[in-house]
């Protein structure tokens, strides 16, 4: 069986196992046994190919495919058979299962997720309209936020003690980083901490985009045109922290672009504790 290697923003080097910490290769044997019972995946000659678990919020007319290009370390939207249904849950090794990005991505796009600025969201949360959410851990939120906003962390700092859980903290420490993964409450936390009766506007440290190709700079005369980097727009912990939220039962939800810092760049109201 082929392993599988996934990356996201958090690191340059990724796996399935720590979550983007770990140089993947070190880690193919234990990986491959680990998620072998997790999920199917199909050696084909233009790529992995995966077959996703069904789920709860797509029907079989809305299946998508994708696979993972090795080659050049991105998603690919898959020009093979389309896969069983449009869903894949990672087990890894530390922390909770997730929804590889891909799935987000299409999950968001069906949900119709707007994007705004900056500056949108904060006129909104003038008019009592929006409630601003920092997805950030809490020390990173504690150091400067938007002003007003909430804090519900989408990860956290590992707190288990297992050999896994030492090994995934000496790994980042050598990055000089801290070892974190996905918050298990963090559905649980939003519901204590968040309205249902207002507009949610998330944000991160990074912002990310559901756009699938690249924007022209202005006056370049260029068009939009597809980027094969982008086959499922950039993500981020903002965009995936949209995702749980639409599951934990928010219908409300607007991703803020370019996240803290472009609220910063923009010069909109800030705060800090301690």
């Amino acid at each position: 069986m082929e392993s599988v290697v996934a990356h996201t923003q958090h690191a340059h080097v990724s796996s399935w196992a720590f979550h983007a910490h770990v140089h993947p290769m070190k880690l193919q044997r234990t990986i491959t046994r680990t998620v072998r019972s997790s999920f199917l995946v199909k050696a084909e000659k233009n790529g992995l190919q995966r077959l996703l678990q069904p789920f709860e919020g797509f029907s079989k007319e809305e299946e998508v495919s994708f696979r993972w290009d090795p080659a050049n370390l991105r998603w690919a939207k898959s020009k093979g058979k389309l896969a069983d249904d449009a869903e894949m849950m990672i087990t890894p090794l530390i922390g909770e299962p997730y929804m590889v990005w891909p799935a987000v991505h299409n999950y968001l796009q069906k949900k119709k997720l707007k994007t705004i600025s900056p500056e949108e969201a904060y006129k909104m949360q003038q008019k009592n309209k929006a409630v601003l959410v920092d997805v950030r851990e809490a020390k990173y939120y504690k150091k400067g936020h938007a002003s007003g906003c909430l804090n519900v962390g989408l990860f956290r700092s590992v707190e288990g003690r297992t050999p896994l859980d030492n090994l995934k903290r000496l790994a980042m420490a050598g990055f000089a980083m801290e070892a974190t993964e996905r918050n298990p409450n963090f559905r649980k936390d939003a519901l204590a901490a968040l309205p249902k009766n207002k507009t949610i506007a998330v944000m991160c440290s990074l912002g990310g985009t559901m756009l699938v190709g690249t924007k022209p700079r202005e006056m370049s005369g260029k068009v939009f045109k597809s980027d094969p980097d982008r086959a499922f727009g950039r993500e981020s912990r903002s965009l995936k922290a949209c995702y749980e939220l639409y599951e934990a039962g928010f219908k409300n939800i607007v991703h803020v672009d370019g996240g803290f810092p472009q609220w910063r760049y923009d010069q909109l109201p800030t705060e800090a504790e301690g």
